[in-house]
C-alpha cells in the first residue's frame, strides 16, 4: 500500500482550527478519500459534531478525554489510528491537534512506530489567532513550540487585529525563521493536498512515476553537538533528504534553526531557545536508526 500524507493542523484554543479544517473538507471530500483526526481534552467532541453537520463525505476519528500527544496514551492512540486507517483507507490523513498539544510528539510516532509503514508527516500547520495571540500567559511556551515545528504559520483573524501585523510576523520569524507566513480571515487559505517536501519534486503531471516510498523521521535529544560536526552531519545526510528541518543545541551555548532540501543548506542562530534538539527528516535513501546513530556519533 502506497503510504499515506499525514498533515498535522495546530493553533492555540479557539485560533480557527476546526474552521481550516471545515475548509479543506469542502474543498476536497469529493475529490479524495478523507480522514479526519479530532483530538481534545474534553470528553465530549464539539468540533467532531460541527464537522459532520457540512453534510461532506469524509471519515472522522475522535480521539477525547485526553491528548494524543500524552505518552500514556500514545500506545492507544497508535491503535486506533491503525485500525482506523486499514478500516476506511483514506488517500490523506489530517490531525486537528489540541490547543495545548505537543506535535513534535506526533512527529515522533509517524516516524518510530509500526505506523511509519502505513503514514508519513507531510506537512505542519499552525493557526494563530491575530488578536488573542499575546493573551495566552502562561501557555506562551506551548504556543511557541507549535510555532517552532510548523511549516506553515496562518495568522488568522486578521480582521478583528488593529495593532501593526508585522509585530505578530517578527515574532513567529524569532520563534521559527523557515516558516511560510500566511495572513487569513476565517482562515480562507488554500490548503494543497501535495503540499509537502515530496510533491515539489515529484508532480504526477511531470513525471510519469509513481511518488517514492518516504519515510518521515525524528531525532529529539538533549545531546549538544559542536557547530562544526552539525555542518558535517548536514552535508553528508541533506543530500540524500527531501527535506531536513527542525532545531539543534550547540556546544557553543546557543541554538540554530536548521533547513535543508537536497544540497541547499541554511542554519540561522535563534535567541533564547529552552527547547531540546529536535530534528525530523523526509527521505526514502536512509532510515530511523541509521540516521539516528550518525547524530549519536557526534561531538
Amino acid at each position: 500500500m502506497q503510504k499515506i500524507p499525514f498533515h498535522i493542523i495546530s493553533g492555540f484554543l479557539g485560533s480557527g482550527k476546526t474552521t481550516f479544517l471545515k475548509r479543506i473538507i469542502d474543498q476536497y471530500s469529493g475529490e479524495k478519500k478523507i480522514g479526519i483526526i479530532q483530538n481534545e481534552f474534553a470528553p465530549s467532541n464539539i468540533d467532531g459534531a460541527e464537522l459532520k453537520k457540512s453534510g461532506e463525505d469524509f471519515n472522522l476519528l475522535e480521539i477525547n478525554n485526553g491528548s494524543v500527544f500524552c505518552v500514556c496514551l500514545l500506545g492507544d492512540f497508535i491503535r486506533s489510528l491503525e485500525k482506523f486507517i486499514d478500516q476506511f483507507q483514506p488517500e490523506i490523513i489530517i490531525i486537528e491537534a489540541s490547543g495545548l498539544s505537543d506535535t513534535t510528539s506526533i512527529s515522533e510516532v509517524v516516524s518510530a512506530s509500526s505506523l511509519s509503514e502505513k503514514i508519513y508527516l507531510a506537512s505542519n500547520w499552525c493557526i494563530v489567532d491575530a488578536q488573542n495571540y499575546s493573551k495566552v500567559g502562561l501557555m506562551k511556551q506551548r504556543v511557541s513550540h507549535q510555532l517552532r515545528m510548523a511549516d506553515i504559520v496562518v495568522i488568522n483573524k486578521t480582521d478583528l487585529y488593529s495593532d501593526n501585523l508585522e509585530n505578530i510576523n517578527s515574532d513567529i520569524k524569532k520563534i521559527n525563521p523557515f516558516a511560510e507566513i500566511k495572513s487569513s480571515t476565517y482562515c480562507e487559505i488554500d490548503f494543497e493536498l501535495g503540499n509537502s517536501a515530496i510533491n515539489k519534486f515529484y508532480m504526477g503531471e511531470v513525471i510519469a512515476m509513481p511518488r517514492p516510498d518516504v519515510n518521515s523521521m525524528v531525532i529529539k535529544t538533549s545531546r549538544k553537538v559542536s557547530n562544526e560536526n552539525l555542518r558535517k552531519f548536514l552535508n553528508e545526510w541533506a543530500q540524500k533528504a527531501y527535506r531536513i528541518k527542525g532545531f539543534v543545541k550547540l556546544k557553543e551555548g546557543k541554538t540554530v534553526a536548521v533547513q535543508c532540501t537536497f544540497d541547499s543548506i541554511n542554519i540561522l542562530d535563534v535567541e533564547n531557545d529552552f527547547h531540546p534538539t529536535e530534528l525530523a527528516a523526509l527521505t526514502d535513501q536512509f532510515t530511523l536508526r541509521e540516521w539516528n546513530r550518525a547524530f549519536k556519533e557526534l561531538n
